[in-house]
This record gives C-alpha cells, structure tokens and sequence, in this order.
C-alpha cells in the first residue's frame, strides 16, 4: 500500500532549515538513533541472556533458553531497526495518522476515517480477543520486548524530523499489522466501482469484451482429479476475471522433478515496493528448533519461510471476498457509533459511522461512491469478519511438523485468503487455501462460507507439482463459485520453463524466478508486427520489435520502445468507446488486448468517431508513430542509447517523506534501482500505465528457494534492506542484489560462539 501523506514541504520546511543550519549536529543527531549491535544492554522482561547475533546483511540470529525470551527479543530487534514503520501500520489501521501527520496534510483525515469507517480497528481489538493461550503468550513476551527498546528513548529518525515521540507497543497493535496486510492484498473497492463504472459507459456485449473471462488457454494450478469426491459443481454466478497484475509466484515440484529427488519449493509475494520494506528476516532458535524467514516488524511471527522439516509458501488467490452491496435510501436497520480523529496541531474531527448487518455503511464523504447514486453502501467483506484467529493460526502453521498438521493450523483463518504450498523433508508436498470463502445465491447475497474441509487442497498430486502466477486454482468441476481476479501470463510461462528439465535445481528455480521473458508479448507479436507506421522512426522501432523475443532486459531498448508503444496501443483501442472517462480506466488489460490484436474483437480497432473503418494494423502503426515521438521527447533522438532500466526503475518510498517536495530528504529515505521485467512475466515489475511515467511499485517482495534436500542451503533476498534507518548500512544494501537475482543463506548450523566473520552480538541480560 502506498501511503496517501505527501507533499508537506512547506510546514516542514523550518525543521529542515533548522537541520541544515546545523547539518553536522543534524547527522549526529539522526546517527545516534541507529540502534546498538553489539555489547551487553540489560532489559526488565526476560528470564536469562539473549543473544541476538546479526550477520553481514543485518539478519538477527536470536538464541535464549526460553521462547518468551526469544519472542522478547526479535520485539526489540523490530524496534530497534523498523519502529516508525510499525508505528505508521498501526496508525494506519487504528485511524490515528493525523494524530502524527495531520498538521502535515490534511488528506490523513480521509484515510483516517476510511479506516474508522470500514472498523479495521475493531477487528484488530477483536483479534487481540481471540488469541490462542500459546500465542498469547509469546505475543505479551514481543510486546514487552518493543516497549523495552522504546524505554531506551532512542528514536528512529522520522521522530527528530517530525518533533514527535512513539506512544508504547500495544497487543491490538501487533494484530493492527495483520488487519494491514488483509487490506494491502484485498482488491479492495475500487474494482467493484470501476465495473460498474464501466457498466453504464458500454453496452452488455462491449462490457463482456473489455473485461472477459478466463482464457481458455491459460494453465489452472490444480486439475479435475484433485476435486474428485467435491459435489456436484454449480454453475458460476459470476465471471471470473483476467487482468491481475498485482500478485506472486510459488511452485513447489515432488522428489520426481528435482536432481536430489527431494521437493523444491519457491516463492516470491508481489506486494507494494516501500523504504523499508514490507519483510524482515530472521532466525528464531527456538528450544524445539529453529525458524527461519520472513517477519513483518509488529509480529513474533514468521509468516513465510522453514522450520527443521518443512517449507511453505505464499500466493494470493485472487478470490473475490468484497462486496459493496446498496440498499434502497431508508431501507437498512443500522446502528450508530461516533468516532473522534485526533488531528495534531488541530480541532479533533467527530464522524457518525452506521454500521449495518453485514457490514459499515460507507460515508460518500470518504468514498467514491458517485456511481451509486443516493443508495446506502454496505461493505461486506471477509477482512472485517471479527473471528479473525489469523495470527493464532499462522504461529500454529510455522510450528507444523506435517503436511497434516499444516492444514488443521489452518482452521480459523479468515483473510487475507492465501494459496499455501508446502513441501517437507519426508517427500511430501502439497497445496492448501484456507480462508473465509463466500457462497453467494443467484442475487449475489452471501449466505454462507465454503465449508474448511472442502476449499481447495491437494496432498502429493499424480504430477508432482503445483504452481501459482495468482492464476485461476480450480478446474470446472470444483463445486462452488470461485469469481476472482486471476493473471494468465505469469503462470504459463512458469509451465513452459518447469516442463525444460526433469531434473530440476535451485539454480533452475533461481532462473525462473528472474525470468523476464513476456508470454504476452509472445503471443501478439505477430500482430505487433503487421503495424504500418508512417514514420520513418516509427518503421525503425518496427525493425527492432521484429528481431526480439519479448525479453523484458533492463539493458535493452526494445523494451521501452514497446513499452511506450503499448500505452498507445490502449488509448488507439479504447479511447473512443470510452471517452472523457479513459484515463480513469486506463490500465494494461492484457487478455482483452490479446483478443483484440489476435482474437475475435479486432472490431475494437475501429475508430467510432470517425467515417473511416479502421483495422487494427493502422491503430498499431499510429499508436507506434506517437509512442516514439513522444519517447524521442523524454529520451533523446539515439534510440541506440535508449534502456529499458534507464526508465523503468524499482521505487521504494518511505510513506511519508517520498514525494514531499524535500529533496534532502527525498534521497536520504527514498531508494531507486534500475530492473527489468513487466507486470507479466515471472520476475514482475509493476508500474501504473496511467501514471505517465515506468516507475515501478509492485514487484517481488521477497525471493525464496527451499531446498528439502538441504534447508540450511535455501536461498533467500529482499529488498531494499533490513533496516528502516536510513543512515544503517542495512537500509539499501540488498536493492542491487535483489535486482540482480543474487540471495544469501539463512543458516542454522552456527551458534554465538561459532558465528561468521563480520556477526555483531548483543546480548540482552535481565536487569537486576
């Protein structure tokens, strides 16, 4: 998610002067902030010495005797190197930004009441109600462990700029940030606004074009076989759709594809690209065995990665569990509560949210909700169920010792509803997606959930694998209605490159997992091709296009030439039919340009607002003729000097100072890396058409290859670092490895006393 706080150069511009005026004290202000790595700092809250011992990347190694001390310790390694992002998470959720911001910008209010509106606070208050008393207990023991860092009064930087001080860790908070990443992987209402947008723009047949369904082309990930004894499969009561840029990768192959004949599993989350990331690894020594992986700083919790036997793995499903359902005005029962937004340096903001059923009514003040008219709008959603028991289940699945015990952790997993791959060092692999799944009647009213015992699963399947690009999961015979939002390319060319070797590696993995090469650029370039532009630079970049295989090279031209190209393409395709309300609709709409350019809806090449009948060749060749001159514009006459890398750059904002209008501190806390890579291919890099530029901010958030030959030997990357201060050597450190596919090794053969050359130990020790 990309925060909504920018542009507050004025107001802090007398901070800055002041800084700079002293911009010496400044630095060692900001430079005292960075937290102690080494040596011995006594605490209150733990029961004996902790050691957490970092490696050359800032990965914490955390050894104790007990787990409330560990769960204590990787809370103050959190704190130590991400506080501010946590703080921002939870404020975020809770409705309290402008408590921190708001003297900055006012648009905090609006995500501020967005969130109070849609209750997300309520649920984080109800989840810290329904813990497990396993987890409950090493979640007090993180609590403790963040508060103690923060008694220390050291303050990440944001703290100095802004004037401010963090208020303490709270268990609500810790499940704030899993009420955060159930929204940051919901599709969220706008898709549901857009299509009806777009419903009252085009006709019934046009609409069914521009949004169609699932190719038919395109891989599922589990086949009929897997759904055997399901019942009878009902007939869809809505489409499924295509066109999902934003997502992940994970495929996992059986002993019988890889050279060792143990089970490889990988996976890289597409998630928004931010300064710090979303993930930060480490190393739980737990008394009954390490945990190795991906933390998100606000929870003990390792959400993805390995324990001492087994492997998992994350995808979204794509499911659509959100509806915005309205009522007639005056036809809803609803209740009444007042929320009141502290604004800093303002008046507190009271607003009076309705609260139906089935869900919040939405304020129109706060949501576009125009299309609506004056109906209510009612949010259902399976993010706002108040049973959430997610972070109960996902410390119940990092401790799993089967795939048997794997799917039962599910259980009480609400949202956000995963694809789960899974691989263990006895042979097995498999597949689960437990979560909230409505079943919608024929109206579209929900009337239930698909049963825990028949959602989608699969143990060892007859091929040996499963893979997932956020493609559609189950085949026709599956019994229940599955509408969602589902990519095509991604997974088809992870097919192609799996079925290369039957012998598979890590190293092969590693090269799927970078693979830039486009399947849809594959697919059309023969149609690209049959352009006739009218320029002579137009027919050059033609001769380019013609010699290329849709290798998505940052170091090529022929990358941004298409890529500018295929901005034109759209507006050449669509603009007409829909007008004014183009841009706002703008977007790659890939399968649906798929079936223009080599389907059955080459009508769409027809201009409407002219006499002439024009065919898709001469849509191309214009659309080409304007894409290069507008790319000569931005960079220079000598395409030969052109790189897609030179345009398309990986953007990790920091959610507050990105965009402020502060260069100082635009590139203190802003990092940039030059990639390559589109929304479809494998190693994905997406950037918004309409934003007019190819800055990237979705893209791969982690990179892992479990080996089950050898876990310690599973590789693992994230970028840009593990630290969240920008003065860290660890706060970008890893963007130009994650760029260039490199990884490291998390392992868990050493102990403090045989740690690598270059590890930094602090120990923790009970104060007296």
């Amino acid at each position: 998610m990309r925060w909504v706080i920018r542009g507050i150069a004025a107001i802090l511009g007398l901070g800055i002067l002041i800084v700079a005026a002293g911009l010496g004290y400044g630095y060692w202000r900001f430079s005292s902030s960075l937290p102690r790595t080494e040596g011995t700092v006594e605490v209150a809250g733990i029961s004996g010495d902790v050691q957490i011992v970092r490696d050359e990347y800032g990965v914490p190694h955390i050894f104790g005797e007990t787990d409330e001390d560990i769960y204590f310790a990787i809370g103050y390694a959190h704190a130590q190197d991400r506080f501010f992002q946590m703080d921002m998470m939870r404020r975020y959720v809770h409705g309290e930004l402008s408590a921190l911001l708001g003297h900055l910008n006012p648009a905090t209010v609006t995500a501020d009441a967005r969130s109070r509106n849609r209750g997300y606070h309520l649920v984080a208050n109800a989840a810290a109600e329904n813990l497990s008393p396993e987890f409950q207990v090493a979640a007090n023991a993180y609590v403790a462990g963040v508060n103690a860092r923060l008694a220390e009064g050291h303050y990440p930087p944001e703290y100095l700029i802004l004037q401010a001080a963090p208020e303490p860790w709270e268990l609500h908070d810790s499940m704030a940030v899993v009420v955060y990443m159930a929204d940051s992987l919901a599709a969220g209402e706008g898709e549901e606004v857009a299509r009806r947008e777009l419903a009252e723009i085009l006709s019934e047949t046009q609409l069914s074009e521009f949004l169609p369904g699932y190719p038919d082309w395109a891989p599922n990930m589990l086949q009929a076989e897997d759904f055997a004894s399901v019942p009878e499969p009902v007939e869809p009561t809505t489409e499924a759709q295509p066109d999902f840029d934003d997502g992940s990768n994970a495929w996992v192959l059986s002993g019988e594809h890889t050279a060792t004949g143990e089970p490889l599993l990988a996976n890289d989350p597409h998630l928004a690209l931010g300064a710090p990331g979303i993930w930060y690894f480490a190393r739980l020594n737990l008394p009954q065995g390490a945990i190795v992986g991906a933390t998100i700083a606000g929870s003990p919790l390792v959400v993805l990665g390995r324990n001492q036997v087994s492997a998992w793995g994350f995808t979204n499903t794509g499911f659509d569990v959100i509806d915005m359902v309205p009522y007639a005005p005056g036809s809803l029962t609803t209740t009444e509560r007042t929320e009141v937004i502290e604004v800093r340096g303002g008046a507190d903001i009271a607003i009076t949210i309705r609260d139906a059923d089935n869900g919040p009514v939405l304020d129109p003040e706060y949501f576009n909700l125009d299309v609506f008219g004056n109906q209510d709008v009612v949010l259902v959603s399976t993010a706002l169920d108040r049973s959430n028991q997610v972070a109960s289940v996902s410390y119940n699945l990092m401790l799993s010792q089967s795939f048997d015990e794997f799917v039962e952790a599910g259980r009480g997993f609400t949202a956000p509803m995963q694809n789960m791959h899974y691989a263990h060092v006895d042979g097995t692999i498999g597949y689960t997606t437990p979560g909230l799944l409505p079943i919608r009647d024929e109206a579209g009213n929900w009337t239930g959930f698909v049963p825990y015992e028949d959602l989608p699963r699969v143990e060892n399947p007859v091929s040996g694998r499963i893979a997932s690009g956020n493609n559609r999961i189950v085949p026709d015979n599956y019994a229940y209605d599955t509408p969602g939002s589902y990519a095509a390319y991604r997974a088809a060319r992870i097919e192609e490159r799996l079925d290369e070797t039957g012998a598979h590696t890590p190293d092969t993995f590693h090269d799927i997992q970078m693979d830039q090469v486009s399947a849809q650029i594959r697919r059309i370039l023969p149609a690209l091709q049959a352009a006739t532009p009218q320029t002579e630079r137009g027919q050059q970049a033609l001769n380019r296009i013609r010699n290329w295989n849709g290798d998505m090279n940052a170091l090529l031209a022929e990358p941004l030439i298409y890529s500018l190209w295929y901005r034109d393409i759209q507006e050449g395709i669509y603009a007409d039919e829909l007008g004014d309300d183009f841009l706002r609709h703008l977007s790659t709409r890939r399968v649906f340009t798929e079936n223009v350019l080599i389907g059955d809806d080459g009508h769409w090449c027809d201009n409407v607002t002219t006499d002439a009948v024009e065919i898709c060749p001469d849509i191309l060749g214009a659309a080409l003729d304007a894409a290069m001159e507008r790319g000569v514009a931005t960079y220079g006459p000598d395409v030969n000097n052109w790189t897609w890398g030179q345009a398309h750059q990986a953007v990790f904002d920091h959610p507050v100072f990105t965009g402020s209008g502060l260069p100082l501190l635009e590139d203190w806390f802003t990092v940039r890396q030059p990639v390559g890579g589109d929304s479809s291919t494998v190693n994905v890099a997406v950037y918004s058409v309409r934003a007019g530029s190819f800055d990237v901010f979705h893209g791969p958030s982690l990179r892992a290859i479990y080996d089950l030959s050898d876990l310690d030997a599973s590789r693992f990357m994230h970028a840009p670092g593990q630290s969240g201060h920008p003065w860290s050597d660890h706060y970008r450190d890893l963007a130009p490895m994650w760029a260039a596919g490199e990884s490291f090794e998390m392992r868990t053969d050493w102990t403090p006393d045989t740690a690598p050359d270059g590890a930094r130990i602090l120990t923790l020790t009970p104060a007296n």
